[in-house]
């Protein structure tokens, strides 16, 4: 009776910690109908979980510099993938593609480290980078895919 009632408390609780695990990775609170597309300067890749963050810096057609923070997935899985961390390094030129908040959000990580200077720009949940040779590259997994052209598929594709 012991064992019984044991499993099922087990299953109880793995039920009820799976709830924050499937709301951390939806799309809800972002727009996905219209993806943006912008092309800048990486300033800064956080590489940490469990999400990475490119910081880029866009200039306007009005001339003015935006910065944004650009979500992607953690470290582990982009190593997994075989993604050349060495692509993103400051200074690089790239274009990404993603959703933004439905409400415009600021995004910062903060450094605890005396005299750091913490990031932040206006976030974007990034699906997809084009590297500085011309490449694109997944850079999400949520399966909305309207960044990547028409005939794209995946394991999310219906």
């Amino acid at each position: 009776m012991k064992t019984l009632l044991a499993g099922w408390l087990a299953v109880v609780a793995a039920l009820i910690s799976a709830e924050p695990v499937a709301a951390h990775h939806s799309l809800a609170s972002f727009d996905t109908t219209t993806p943006i597309r912008l092309k800048g300067t990486i300033v800064r890749f956080h590489e940490i979980n469990p999400h990475s963050f490119l910081y880029i810096e866009v200039t306007g057609e009005d001339g003015q510099v935006r910065r944004w923070a650009v979500e992607g997935p953690a470290i582990f899985q982009v190593r997994r993938r075989g993604f050349d961390v060495e692509a993103l390094k400051p200074g690089t030129v790239i274009e990404v593609c993603g959703y933004a908040p439905k409400e415009n959000t600021i995004w910062q990580i903060a450094s605890t480290a005396p005299g750091a200077v913490s990031m932040s720009g206006r976030l974007l949940d990034a699906e997809m980078l084009v590297l500085a040779d011309g490449k694109e590259q997944s850079w999400g997994d949520y399966g909305v895919h309207k960044c990547f052209s028409p005939g794209y598929r995946d394991l999310h594709s219906r």
